[in-house]
């Protein structure tokens, strides 16, 4: 008995419960995207560990972009499928209402013929946005960025960090609830809008956090 609990409070004891513990979450991640992979249709995975977001399809990754960094704030987030409810942003790219008939001032020759829908690219993307998921998680993506605006941006955000969150955790705990706040640095304004670009509505996605 006592040998036993010798060898739990040793080095190789809590290493042994690490690898343990290292096992049953890779068997919880493999479980969980295995239930999406079987589905024709594309999911998303949020490796904070790995550093990396991928679209994958059937088990195959399609896109992977890279992580700069990330923090996390509140509740843990178990590893399961978790539907992507909708994204917000202080810009949302949105198309312009075309009049059929009306002449466009733009006499360049990539004019669109009247009635023609105006097509959305990846850098009408935005590059600050939040993805809101289901059990009250959110993550937010920032880009890392020497661009005055976008500079002004992240510092805002910074301070929310420090000041919002811990108002947010005591309004909330008073009711006895809670929630998980995820921030997501991206290494340029490119990897954040094509994240934004990728994700849809409905979206299938398995976050892992850092241990």
């Amino acid at each position: 008995m006592a040998a036993a609990a010798f060898l739990a409070l040793s080095p190789a004891g809590f290493a042994q419960e690490n690898d343990t513990a290292k096992l049953a979450e890779r068997n919880r991640i493999l479980e969980s995207e295995a239930s999406l992979a079987k589905n024709p249709v594309s999911y998303m995975i949020i490796d904070l560990q790995e550093g990396a977001v991928r679209l994958k399809a059937r088990g195959l990754v399609l896109k992977q972009w890279d992580i700069r960094s990330s923090r996390q704030w509140g509740k843990s987030v178990p590893i399961k499928e978790y539907k992507l409810l909708g994204k917000s942003a202080l810009s949302k790219p949105e198309r312009k209402n075309i009049t059929p008939g009306k002449e466009d001032n733009n006499k360049d020759k990539t004019k669109k013929e009247p009635g023609e829908p105006e097509v959305l690219e990846l850098k009408d993307m935005p590059v600050h946005f939040i993805l809101n998921f289901e059990e009250n998680i959110r993550v937010s993506f920032r880009p890392k960025t020497s661009r005055l605006w976008p500079s002004l941006m992240n510092f805002g955000k910074g301070v929310s960090w420090f000041v919002f969150l811990p108002l947010k955790t005591l309004w909330l705990g008073v009711g006895g609830k809670s929630f998980t706040e995820i921030e997501v640095v991206m290494p340029n304004e490119g990897e954040s809008q094509g994240v934004y670009w990728s994700f849809l509505e409905g979206h299938g996605t398995i976050i892992i956090c850092r241990n």
